[in-house]
């Protein structure tokens, strides 16, 4: 967190130094971070980390809800970040590269399946869909997923093929740390598993949503990586599983191949290109 002190900008360590002297711009932020940092928290937990005062904590937290920055979970009243912060978040990366790049590969990849594609970006444990394509075919049908839309990454091929990029140890550790909620009868909800699905999506190259999103729907993905190499997002084909599931290798394959055309246009250069170059 960074605060103002009339002559530069200064980090702060929250942790360490309470915000109560700080200005209500810089206290909304840093209850904001904080609350992205948790994902779910209450707010006097809020105040008492962030070393604020209850009442300062319950306006923040009240004012942040009221303009949909925050939104409290309608069970356990933990607060978390809100839709309005995902639409910033959405128009923010809308001017990247990335988000100039995709469309002409999702275009191309829903005009060959005759499917749906779509652009996700990872958000702490979830994928934030960012940008689709539906092809111009009479049987393309619309899902679910719309822009802003947040999935949790263990249920979705989008999510797995950008976890399966992670190095070893950064997704055994992320994914042992992740909840696993259902979302169908086909989700994946044991972490070891889900581990090994991963390792096998490596392998292959493209991941696998088996009706684990939503019902009646399949999807095959694969990352797409900037030019140092980090996995940066994913572009998926979806429809009906009973279209998709049966032309795995098919559809599998054409995603891999879009995915690696748009990661080389973001400037990554594959390993085994150099080496060969």
């Amino acid at each position: 967190m960074y605060v103002s002190d009339g002559k530069g900008r200064q980090a702060v360590n929250n942790t360490e130094v309470g915000l109560s002297q700080s200005g209500t711009l810089e206290r909304g932020l840093a209850v904001l971070e904080h609350v992205g940092r948790c994902q779910e928290i209450s707010t006097n937990a809020i105040a008492r980390q962030l070393g604020l005062s209850r009442s300062a904590a319950y306006r923040i937290v009240g004012t942040l809800k009221n303009l949909d920055y925050l939104e409290a979970d309608h069970v356990t009243g933990r607060i978390r970040l809100g839709t309005r912060l995902v639409e910033l978040g959405v128009r923010a990366m809308s001017a990247t590269d990335l988000h100039r790049c995709a469309p002409r590969y999702l275009s191309t990849l829903a005009d060959e399946s005759g499917e749906t594609t779509y652009l996700a970006v990872p958000d702490n444990d979830a994928m934030v869909y960012v940008a689709t394509k539906q092809s111009g075919g009479p049987s393309a049908v619309t899902l679910a997923c719309r822009l802003g839309t947040r999935r949790p990454q263990h249920a979705t091929s989008l999510g797995k093929a950008w976890l399966a990029a992670l190095p070893e140890h950064d997704r055994a550790e992320r994914v042992r740390r992740m909840r696993l909620d259902p979302l169908t009868s086909n989700t994946i909800v044991d972490h070891e598993r889900l581990l090994d699905e991963l390792t096998a999506t490596s392998e292959r190259g493209w991941a696998i949503d088996d009706i684990e999103n939503e019902p009646d729907v399949g999807c095959v993905a694969a990352v797409v990586r900037d030019h140092s190499g980090d996995p940066v997002g994913a572009i998926s084909i979806a429809g009906p599983a009973s279209r998709v599931l049966v032309r795995l290798e098919d559809l599998g394959s054409r995603v891999a191949a879009g995915a690696a055309a748009l990661s080389l246009r973001l400037g990554y250069v594959p390993a085994s290109f150099q080496k060969t170059a």
